[in-house]
């Protein structure tokens, strides 16, 4: 009898052990599953932020390279409608037909445009040097109004002195012109500046 009394308690503490480690096992698989679907959870959110991000940047970038190719249309207009202006002088001596000054304003306006899509789109590099554009085109302007004014005066001495500051001060645009779209390729490079 000794030996079923001994098969009987060992079945229970077998018994007792396996329901314990049954317990114990189950806690510990619910334990693993919930941390398991915690990291799948963190890893989809950083996945999810990080294409958000990606596409955030493609779609700046695009936004940047329209308002720079917005700007340098609007600077070769300027150029050519400047020059056109300057050489509307030289052919014309008796001085009828001068151009009004109204001419050029559709251009400067366009290179306002250009420079406030800047301003919105950044970088901050970029739009440093879009001001300088548009400050160096302004002042090319000024010489050129005050040209055709000396024109119409029928100054020729104030003529030669404004037609040499047009051309200086068109070199000056060129010159900023240059630094910024150095400025905007470095923008565009990958690390470029944000």
């Amino acid at each position: 009898m000794e030996q079923g009394l001994v098969a009987l308690v060992s079945a229970g503490i077998g018994l007792v052990g396996a329901v314990g480690g049954a317990i114990v096992g189950g806690a510990a698989a619910a334990r693993g599953a919930r941390l398991g679907a915690q990291t799948a959870a963190d890893a989809t959110a950083r996945q999810v932020r990080d294409q958000a991000y990606a596409d955030h940047v493609h779609w700046l970038r695009e936004r940047r390279l329209e308002a720079f190719r917005e700007f340098m249309n609007a600077y070769d207009e300027c150029v050519e409608q400047s020059l056109a202006f300057v050489r509307s002088f030289a052919g014309n001596p008796d001085r009828s037909d001068v151009p009004s000054a109204e001419v050029l304003y559709p251009t400067a306006m366009a290179l306002g445009r250009g420079y406030a899509l800047i301003r919105i789109v950044g970088p901050e590099a970029v739009r440093v040097e879009a001001a300088e554009v548009r400050q160096a085109h302004n002042k090319h302007a000024e010489h050129l109004l005050a040209l055709r004014e000396a024109h119409l005066r029928e100054n020729d001495q104030s003529m030669a002195y404004f037609r040499s500051r047009a051309r200086t001060s068109l070199d000056e645009m060129v010159g900023a012109y240059k630094k910024f779209v150095r400025a905007a390729n470095q923008s565009c490079l990958p690390g470029g500046t944000a």
